[in-house]
């Protein structure tokens, strides 16, 4: 079953992405990723833990975690040619569904054409 990520868990993501090499400490995290949103995101594997600064639990992205967002590691990004730029994928989810396997949105019904309400007016 795939699993889509909520709004706050994009969030802690994208932030943690910027600085993927460090732990960061839940006071460096932005608001909203509470205890809840780390350890959704760290038993579906997309988040690990290590020693942070002052000797408590930190948190970064893992392999998995680059994956949802982007559909590669960030070692495969980065060993890239650089003449294909990686976009992040539309829809986050674990596992990962790239925007071309997924299935086009069904089309709109379009309005027909309504009838006027007003009739015309007499001629004088």
């Amino acid at each position: 079953m795939t699993y889509v990520l909520s709004k706050r868990e994009r969030k802690l993501l994208e932030y943690l992405r910027t600085e993927h090499t460090t732990f960061q400490i839940r006071g460096q995290l932005p608001l909203g990723s509470g205890v809840g949103t780390l350890s959704k995101l760290t038993t579906e594997g997309l988040l690990e833990t290590g020693p942070g600064r002052f000797g408590d639990t930190g948190y970064r992205l893992s392999d998995d975690g680059w994956r949802c967002m982007y559909g590669k590691t960030h070692d495969e990004i980065m060993a890239g040619d650089g003449t294909n730029r990686v976009h992040p994928l539309k829809v986050w989810s674990w596992p990962p569904t790239p925007d071309a396997t997924r299935t086009p949105a069904k089309p709109k019904p379009r309005l027909s054409e309504l009838p006027p309400r007003l009739s015309p007016l007499k001629r004088r």
